[in-house]
């Protein structure tokens, strides 16, 4: 499983919102920071040290989206400067010629916003370690203003802001990136499995089409061999089976392709209770001697319909492959206090194999698709498939 560090975007700045915010932060927060720095009466190196690292912010945070772990270090840096500058005396000074230390100027929130980078777009451990690099920031940045007393409110209420906004300010910076991180993870999680149940769908289906026709063509090619050498005036309707079975599936391959190409053009309706009759019709072409019952009065919805056709489908296929020679079935389809109740039974070679193959579990997943239940086993003759569907 894997997460994206970035989504689509310019190339070199990732969502444009991102590169946005930095902006935004440096036409409100930069200009007076520049500003405390070139009148703070300090010498020439610091002033452009400090500069740069007020300019090198706001620019991680234009990167922090393309970046996140790379743009979190540099600021890092540029914080641990103005943690490390001399104090100033500038235009934001809170009384008349006091001093403070550089990491007050407000251009050091950005650093909120590239803890929030790092630990949405990163993978563990990267995220805890920039918190606890967070938290240590804390410690030195109260550390660093414990002397200072230029406020205009008590030291007690001063050091009480200080600390919730340091401190809440990082977790709360951190705790919304693993958040988003999470969301994006179990978003990708949930697409992911949803495609497996589309792939798994589109296998059923295939596995349906697939081998009931080729089944039908299969009986009727051998049985072929036999019946025209005695009877050729029956070659043209073999044939014509053999080729109605091919075209069938050809049809509904087709139709299941253009819904993976997303074609616009109409498709055919998948088939249901009301073509039940021409499936059986095919069947006892192909040698198997049903006798099917069925409640003309039963109405339901595409989806449970589709699914009765389908188990019917493949219960009689499995008849047609595994019985033996001349097998025969019997198919009814009720109304039942649960529901609609599905029964196919057979008489033949008995499946000793207890391990389901491919068309029972495509039955199981298809009857748990709508809520139904399945019951499938051999008995003293044969096999039978029981199915409980909701109307």
């Amino acid at each position: 499983m894997s997460i994206p560090a970035h989504g689509p975007g310019p190339r070199w700045f990732g969502h444009v919102g991102q590169p946005a915010l930095a902006l935004v932060l440096a036409v409100f927060l930069l200009p007076p920071g520049l500003q405390s720095v070139r009148v703070g009466g300090i010498s020439t190196a610091w002033v452009v040290g400090l500069a740069i690292a007020l300019v090198v912010l706001h620019i991680c945070v234009a990167t922090a989206r393309r970046w996140p772990s790379q743009s979190f270090v540099i600021g890092t840096l540029a914080c641990a400067t103005l943690a490390a500058g001399p104090d100033i005396d500038g235009v934001t000074d809170f009384v008349e010629a006091s001093e403070y230390s550089p990491i007050l100027l407000p251009s050091t929130l950005c650093f909120f916003a590239l803890l929030y980078s790092v630990s949405a777009h990163t993978r563990p451990p990267l995220p805890n370690y920039a918190l606890g690099l967070g938290l240590a920031g804390c410690c030195v940045t109260l550390a660093r203003l414990w002397g200072f007393t230029g406020t205009p409110i008590a030291t007690w209420a001063w050091w009480l802001f200080l600390g919730t906004t340091a401190f809440g300010g990082t977790i709360a910076a951190w705790a919304l990136g693993r958040y988003r991180f999470t969301r994006a993870l179990w978003a990708t999680q949930k697409a992911e499995r949803l495609a497996a149940d589309e792939r798994r769908h589109i296998a059923r289906e295939m596995h349906d089409v697939v081998a009931h026709s080729v089944a039908v063509m299969v009986s009727h090619a051998e049985a072929g061999r036999l019946v025209v050498v005695n009877s050729p005036e029956r070659a043209p309707e073999i044939f014509t089976t053999i080729a109605d079975a091919g075209r069938e599936a050809l049809t509904e391959m087709r139709g299941l392709l253009a819904v993976l190409r997303d074609d616009a053009a109409a498709t055919e309706p998948q088939p249901g209770l009301a073509e039940l009759p021409a499936l059986i019709d095919r069947m006892r072409a192909a040698g198997v001697d049903i006798e099917f019952s069925s409640d003309d009065q039963l109405h339901t919805t595409p989806a449970v319909a589709l699914t009765i056709y389908r188990i019917i489908q493949e219960a009689l296929t499995n008849i047609a492959r595994h019985a033996g020679e001349k097998p025969s079935a019997r198919v009814a389809v009720d109304s039942g206090p649960d529901g609609i109740e599905v029964h196919v039974t057979n008489t033949g070679v008995v499946q000793t194999d207890p391990r389901p193959g491919r068309g029972l579990i495509g039955m199981q997943e298809r009857v748990d698709a709508v809520g139904g239940t399945l019951k499938a086993g051999p008995t003293a003759t044969g096999w039978t498939v029981e199915v409980t569907v909701p109307r």
